[in-house]
């Protein structure tokens, strides 16, 4: 029973956070983009705070402009980072292990990013982009490393390993 309520949890996760990057995704291009602009704008103020500098006008759009675009693609890598491990939640759930688990759970990032940019193809001014989906891979790739890298650290240091992702 108990492993059941964790299927059913960690499934309703993985959905869940599949339909927040639909909704992100379903954002008119003005939004999205004023969003990410709105991001790099508090980046370049509290900049400016902690070091003391003042910037002109021009110099802060400008600086703004050059941050937006990393700014939108490190959000695309962090949301296939963290659909790619709670994929991995949800198939170990299921008794997928090791190398199994990792590339269904690559798999299942990569597969929604390229659904993601399909309908991304019908939201006004956006467009879909076979560069996105490699970008999301790139997220679902690094945060699956860094789940490997942390299972290998833990797995030297820990003697009784109780992590669900384990």
């Amino acid at each position: 029973m108990k492993q059941m309520y964790y299927r059913v949890f960690a499934g309703c996760l993985l959905v869940g956070w599949m339909i927040v990057i639909f909704l992100f995704s379903a954002q008119p291009a003005e939004e999205s983009g004023a969003m990410s602009g709105s991001v790099a704008t508090q980046i370049v103020d509290g900049a400016e705070r902690v070091l003391g500098i003042g910037l002109s006008e021009l110099d802060r759009f400008q600086l703004v402009e050059k941050l937006t675009f990393p700014i939108r693609k490190g959000a695309h890598m962090t949301e296939y980072a963290i659909l790619a491990l709670l994929a991995m939640l949800f198939w170990r759930g299921w008794g997928a292990e090791g190398k199994r688990a990792y590339l269904i759970s690559f798999l299942v990032a990569v597969a929604y990013a390229g659904t993601d940019e399909i309908h991304q193809l019908f939201v006004p001014g956006r467009e879909g982009m076979l560069i996105d989906v490699c970008i999301d891979a790139t997220g679902a790739l690094i945060g699956l490393f860094i789940l490997w890298t942390v299972r290998r650290i833990r797995g030297k240091y820990c003697e009784k390993q109780t992590f669900p992702l384990q």
